[in-house]
């Protein structure tokens, strides 16, 4: 897109300079008559129509005399000439007749009509004084055209405009002209005749022009100076701006003169030494700046010669006489013409040879045309003052060409100056991501040993009765856990010294068993559980490798602790063979949840997005497999992934050089001894080390602790800390074996849940256990090294209690325990005392109603009445077997206080009620909170059928729907109003308290209460859905 806008305005700049261009010469490149012989006929010309003429053509000239117009009249004595004007005259008459430096006078004849009332005429370049007669009268000056200096000659070569009325239909234009201190004098440039009012127009237009140019060409040279000097210390800027105000200063000094208009007290000599040294300066500058673009395009030794020259013409242009100024000028012109060109050619060779610099193509060709138009430029002007071509809108252009082609050169870099810095920003961004994302899994990685030692530690200092057998068990995890957060240390100063090149290797004959066998003893501890198996099938005393020992172990322990790390079940087993080349082949096969195929040749980048699901789901978290194929080819080897498939495992093999066979006679005798002995002692201490279950069982009453953690040694810390305590421990080391537990043990009082987990993530987790459980009927403690603002919040969104970040410590850890047991055992007694409480309402009113009916029956039907006192036996030693802390019974118990409630109210209004059941028996057996069918019931036949004259029918159902029971109770009564339906569950609203008390418990209970429909004159249909208990 911005190149799109670069080359539209390129292009509207090009057309303004056109435009320019034509605008300034479109009124003289009509067809206008010639000077013929002096004479000119314009009676016919419509100066208001056809523009302005040049009177180019052949003049009259008097040589070697400044005529008046009295003198010129009288004609006799006097040598005429006919000659081209404009043109010098040097060229055009012989030297003996009159020579460059001279005095001449000029003369034409104009025959015009009175259709305008006032002529003007408009000189542009004269060499060097000149003095203007019309028809007799001077009308204008430039200088003072003299003989000789003495006779008091001075040079003016400003733009000369004057004015005059016509008198009769003939103009005698009488034009003396004197030059004496240049080496051409004459009539250089064509003179301008027309209205008066056309040419001052013109000549006003010129002079804004030239203003706006050279301020424009000074606000550029300032603001890159300015640029330079504030912050930006690249010198193009500062060559760029010293280029710009010198084509200023130029531009002043031609055309219309502005300078020589300010500084009139200047001759006209100083003003064109000035010029030159000007020109001269800005092409060595010139030279400079192409410098800075590419050293293929001008070396330091060709801008040395360049300097030497250019500099000594510049001093002796400015200290040498005006005699010498033709020499010095033609001269200076040659070397800046060859320089230009020389420069033209290196840059050309360069595009041939594909030598661009810092521009590119596109920029060395644009340069290339820069530097042309510059070259067409100054040739141009040299012919043009010379009178060769009389147009100088070629020069006008190439200029602008010139200085657009800098431009676009300068916002070319500026965009790709700032695509580069928007693309090192964002490089920048994602490196700042990734050293966030390592510093995070690092600090994680040193954490989670460290807050074990500590905490370990910790508990051994606070025991009472030491054990010594568990102090051994546990200073053995501090000696594995340290010696694993030493080898993470070591894998990050590696990686620095390998990216620094001073990597130091060690080589030597060693036994690959003991290196085997020392780090599988030193990981134990790691394993899941004591069915994964650690298998050393490398023989001793038979695979002896030459490289560096410390670096070959520290490769096979990142490779096991990651085999670890994702093998749940199965085995770790290490093999060794001879591979071709003289090396051995060392094979890690584990039975884990393998790699997916499009991640294998990913694993070893250190660089990994970490959004992608390397491990099957997982990204490793610490640097060792990339440190290791690191180290793996820094000792001589290579480490590669030779299989793996999802939830089968994988293979790694490490190639290493293998010893020379006399190297190792004698070292493999003296190592089987010692491997024998090192392997007793080290299986003890592995055998102490896996010791440890994975489910603690105590005799006595214990909570139920649910410690769910992908590392073992997190496990252990937690274990160790809850040992002593009231607690029975549960371990799971993922998210969906902690999912199971939940499911199969339905009294855990708590989980303690760690975050960054394989597969589910804690937060998945706690989400799927709040499906099930309320907040304060299973409390989650959240454990993660993470402990930024999102992710807190992130945490309790989940449905966390509580947040503790590692490494914590472990009394502050059972502090938290103990204060969310304590608010999860306060809040089930007040649910309970509450429920308590909404049944000792709804029993009285049940018993009042009940009685009532009793009474009535006794005096008309005492047989029946019988009959309903056994009914209300019935009710009543159901009712009082409820446990008031635990009101839950079966649906099959609930509907039998629900029948014997129907035989009461039908014994009282007779047929006017009709019951029908629709009940599916497999849902008996589910437990529902006591007494919330009941009152169902109670309120249709109360507020719904008794009202009526002719009763009607409740209906009862009770099914299985997905995931729930579903209990409707259906009548056919008169309904309610909407407005009152409102109303009928508001704790606001005084009415109904029977229903807003079951509604109340269902709500504490399964968070939804009754929902109920009705429509006035059809009846109402009162819903409650019960949660049947589903898998998390």
């Amino acid at each position: 897109m911005r190149k799109k806008y670069v080359y539209l305005l390129f292009g509207l700049i090009i057309l303004l300079v056109f435009s320019i261009g034509y605008f300034k010469n479109k009124s003289f490149y009509n067809k206008a008559p010639q000077v013929e012989n002096g004479f000119i006929d314009l009676s016919d010309w419509d100066f208001n129509k056809d523009g302005n003429v040049k009177l180019d053509g052949r003049w009259e000239f008097y040589p070697n005399e400044l005529l008046s117009p009295s003198e010129i009249n009288n004609e006799v004595g006097l040598h005429k000439f006919y000659i081209n004007t404009p043109g010098p005259w040097g060229n055009q008459i012989p030297n003996d007749v009159i020579s460059d430096k001279g005095i001449g006078t000029y003369r034409v004849k104009i025959k015009i009509n009175k259709s305008v009332l006032m002529y003007g005429i408009k000189t542009t370049h004269i060499r060097s004084a000149n003095k203007i007669f019309v028809n007799g009268k001077e009308i204008g000056q430039r200088g003072d055209p003299k003989p000789s200096f003495e006779e008091g000659y001075f040079s003016d070569i400003q733009r000369n405009v004057a004015c005059f009325k016509p008198e009769g239909d003939t103009l005698d234009i009488i034009i003396q002209v004197a030059n004496l201190d240049y080496f051409s004098g004459g009539i250089i440039q064509s003179v301008f005749f027309g209205d008066y009012e056309k040419i001052l127009d013109y000549y006003i237009i010129f002079i804004v022009l030239d203003i706006a140019n050279i301020l424009i060409l000074g606000i550029f040279g300032m603001y890159y100076i300015g640029i330079y000097l504030k912050n930006i210390k690249q010198k193009k800027f500062l060559y760029i701006g010293s280029v710009c105000i010198i084509y200023a200063f130029i531009s002043s000094m031609v055309n219309e003169k502005i300078f020589n208009k300010i500084f009139s007290f200047i001759s006209y000599s100083e003003i064109l030494k000035i010029k030159l040294a000007l020109i001269s300066l800005s092409i060595y500058i010139v030279l400079l700046l192409i410098r800075q673009y590419g050293n293929d395009f001008i070396t330091r030794k060709k801008i040395k010669i360049a300097k030497y020259i250019i500099f000594t013409s510049i001093f002796t242009v400015l200290l040498m006489p005006m005699e010498f100024m033709e020499l010095l000028e033609n001269i200076t012109d040659t070397i800046n013409i060859l320089i230009c060109v020389f420069v033209a050619f290196s840059i050309v060779k360069a595009i041939y040879h594909k030598r661009y610099g810092e521009l590119g193509k596109k920029g060395t060709i644009l340069l290339l045309c820069g530097v042309i138009a510059a070259l067409t430029q100054y040739w141009i002007f040299i012919l043009y003052y010379c009178s060769i071509i009389r147009s100088n809108v070629i020069p006008f252009i190439t200029y602008f060409i010139l200085l657009l082609a800098v431009l676009v050169i300068i916002l070319k870099q500026h965009i790709n100056a700032y695509n580069k810095i928007q693309a090192i920003n964002s490089d920048l961004i994602s490196l700042d991501k990734l050293r966030n994302e390592f510093l995070i899994s690092t600090s994680h990685e040193f954490k989670t040993p460290l807050h074990g030692i500590i905490n370990i530690a910790q508990t051994i200092l606070n025991k009472n009765d030491r054990n010594t057998t568990k102090v051994d068990e546990n200073l053995a995890y501090i000696i594995s856990t340290t010696t694993r957060l030493s080898s993470l240390v070591n894998d990050i100063i590696d990686f620095q010294s390998m990216q620094n090149e001073d990597l130091k290797v060690n080589k030597k004959v060693f036994d690959i068993n003991g290196v085997v066998q020392a780090v599988f003893d030193i990981l134990a501890y790691m394993r899941k559980n004591e069915e994964i198996q650690l298998i050393n099938s490398v023989p001793i005393g038979e695979y002896y490798v030459y490289t560096d020992e410390n670096r070959f172990k520290q490769i096979l322990f990142n490779l096991i602790v990651n085999s670890l790390k994702y093998t749940e079940n199965g085995f770790i087993k290490i093999k060794a063979e001879v591979a071709e080349k003289n090396y051995i082949n060392i094979t890690i096969e584990d039975t884990g949840i393998g790699i997916d195929k499009k991640y294998h040749d990913e694993i070893f980048e250190r660089n990994i997005d970490i959004d992608k699901d390397v491990f099957n789901g997982i990204f490793p978290s610490g640097l060792g497999l990339s440190i290791s194929k690191l180290l793996a080819s820094r000792i001589g080897g290579e480490l590669y992934l030779k299989w793996s498939e999802p939830d089968k495992g994988s293979i790694f093999v490490v190639k290493i050089p293998k010893a020379n066979e006399n190297s190792y006679v004698i070292r493999q005798e003296q190592d089987i001894e010692n491997n024998i002995t090192t392997l007793r002692s080290d299986e003890k201490l592995s055998a102490n080390i896996l010791c440890e279950p994975t489910e603690t069982k105590n005799n006595g009453e214990k909570l139920k602790i649910l410690l769910v953690d992908d590392d073992v040694c997190n496990i252990k810390v937690l274990q160790e800390i809850f040992y002593d305590s009231n607690y029975e421990t549960l371990v799971a080391y993922n998210g969906v074996n902690a999912l199971e537990l939940v499911k199969k043990h339905k009294d855990i009082s708590i989980v303690l849940l760690d975050v960054m987990m394989p597969g589910l993530s804690g937060y998945d987790v706690c989400k799927r256990i709040r499906k099930e459980y309320k907040l304060f009927e299973l409390p989650i403690l959240l454990l993660t090294v993470r402990s930024t603002p999102d992710d807190i919040a992130l945490g309790f969104e989940a449905g966390a209690n509580d947040f503790l970040t590692k490494p914590f410590n472990f009394m502050e850890l059972k502090a938290r325990v103990t204060t969310l047991q304590k608010m999860r055992i306060a809040v089930k007694e007040a649910l309970k005392m509450e429920t308590v409480f909404l049944q000792s309402q709804i029993r009285p009113h049940f018993l009042y109603n009940t009685l009532s009916v009793i009474v009535s029956l006794c005096y008309r039907d005492g047989k029946k009445a019988g009959e309903l006192l056994g009914e209300l036996s019935k009710y009543l030693r159901f009712a009082f077997d409820i446990d008031p802390y635990n009101s839950f019974i079966s649906l099959k118990e609930e509907m039998s206080f629900v029948r014997s409630y129907v035989k009461l109210e039908k014994a009282r209004f007779g047929e006017r009620l009709e019951f029908e059941f629709d009940i599916d028996e497999e849902c008996l057996q589910n437990t529902i909170p006591a007494l919330v069918i009941q009152p169902l019931v109670e309120n249709s036949i109360r507020h719904g059928l008794v009202k009526r004259i002719s009763g009607g029918i409740v209906k009862i159902s009770i099914k299985k729907s997905n995931d729930y029971i579903k209990i409707v109770i259906q009548d056919d009564g008169i309904g309610i109003d909407a407005d009152k339906l409102n109303g009928l569950l508001d704790d606001s609203v005084s009415i109904n308290s029977g229903l807003k008390n079951v509604n109340k418990r269902l709500i504490n209970e399964y968070g939804q209460g009754i929902i109920i429909e009705s429509k006035i004159g059809q009846g109402t249909t009162s819903t409650i859905n019960i949660p049947l208990k589903l898998d998390i």
